[in-house]
């Protein structure tokens, strides 16, 4: 399936993630009332005073409700992407089947945490080796803090390259989970070039939305509670927009980025061969695969199910030609040996999956 198909067939998780992010807004709202408004009307000093406490306790709380429920919308998500770039199928029931796939894969909140800390540290070690070996500025004088602020940003696009590695563990999900995770980070290592080529564009484009909506949005909010006759916490409308459009990322664009890196991850997976010389080099370079690559060596048990993504097929809906629904016609004639969804007789890569054809 292509992105797009994906991206508008897993909107569920769009609408999920939506709905938690106003949650934590609307309990950020609330703790602001009671925790800073309520007591400045008291005495003014008190609000600037319970402020950084209120700030703590936010994100705290915050940080809570994500281990507990969060986690699984993104993990669960994750394994339908997955799910949908191999098999070129959606699930008709995706959030349940989602929450199985999760619980099959890690089995406990504690697992899913420690795979992810493993394979973001390894991301993160092998992408500042990388980075500094192919920088051929860094000593010019003038470009060192410039290469720095490029890495910076680098480092912000790998959480895309995180959630790539746990994707490629739901992938192989008949080995063991720090096994998989370790062949996921030996593929993004392997193809870190192209993986991350256009990072620093990603990121700079990112920043510079957050930075302009806010700015919109905080001068609306700013200028609606003075009207309100609520000048003296104006501030907290720069706030309030600022959680908002960090709400709508993580829905909207935070999505989209992940089904796509996701995507472009499978089909380089697809051509990539890690021989056992390059784990051990992988080992040296990176203290967190070395770690992980001991976890993999029959520490941490096989799951009792294995799971194929051959179930997609019996709790899922056909989408040939990667788009929702649609049918194909007479004119749809070669028919992809991988997902068997049907193209035109001129194509040359299935639109189900992306697999090279065989013209006739």
């Amino acid at each position: 399936m292509k992105p797009l198909a994906i991206y508008s067939g897993t909107a569920e998780f769009r609408r999920l993630k939506l709905m938690l992010g106003l949650g934590m807004m609307l309990l950020a709202t609330l703790l602001y009332i009671v925790m800073v408004a309520l007591p400045g009307l008291a005495a003014a000093w008190l609000s600037y005073v319970l402020l950084p406490v209120w700030a703590g306790l936010t994100v705290f709380l915050c940080v809570k409700i994500y281990h507990s429920v969060g986690y699984r919308i993104d993990a669960g998500h994750i394994a339908i992407i997955t799910g949908c770039v191999s098999s070129g199928y959606t699930p008709t029931d995706a959030v349940p089947f989602s929450g199985d796939m999760v619980t099959q894969r890690f089995r406990s909140q504690k697992n899913y945490f420690n795979a992810k800390k493993l394979i973001s540290g390894t991301v993160c070690e092998l992408n500042t080796i990388f980075t500094r070996a192919s920088s051929l500025v860094g000593d010019v004088p003038g470009m060192k803090m410039m290469v720095e602020i490029g890495r910076l940003f680098l480092r912000f696009h790998l959480t895309y390259m995180t959630r790539c590695c746990l994707a490629y563990t739901y992938f192989r999900g008949d080995e063991g989970l720090y096994l998989s995770a370790t062949e996921g980070c030996a593929i993004f290592a392997i193809n870190w070039k192209q993986l991350t080529k256009n990072a620093t564009d990603v990121t700079i484009f990112i920043t510079a939305a957050i930075a302009v909506l806010t700015a919109v949005l905080g001068i609306a909010f700013y200028a609606l509670m003075g009207v309100m006759g609520l000048g003296a916490y104006a501030y907290f409308g720069v706030l309030f927009a600022f959680m908002l459009v960090l709400v709508l990322k993580n829905a909207y664009l935070d999505s989209l980025l992940t089904i796509y890196y996701i995507h472009t991850y499978m089909r380089l997976a697809e051509f990539s061969a890690p021989s056992p010389e390059f784990f051990v080099r992988l080992e040296r370079m990176s203290p967190s695969f070395a770690k992980m690559a001991s976890l993999a060596n029959g520490r941490f048990p096989t799951p009792k199910k294995a799971h194929t993504f051959a179930v997609f097929k019996k709790r899922a809906r056909r989408t040939p030609n990667g788009m929702p629904g649609r049918q194909p016609d007479a004119r749809h004639t070669l028919i992809c040996p991988r997902c068997r969804s049907a193209n035109l007789p001129q194509a040359k890569f299935c639109a189900g999956c992306g697999t090279q054809l065989k013209l006739r």
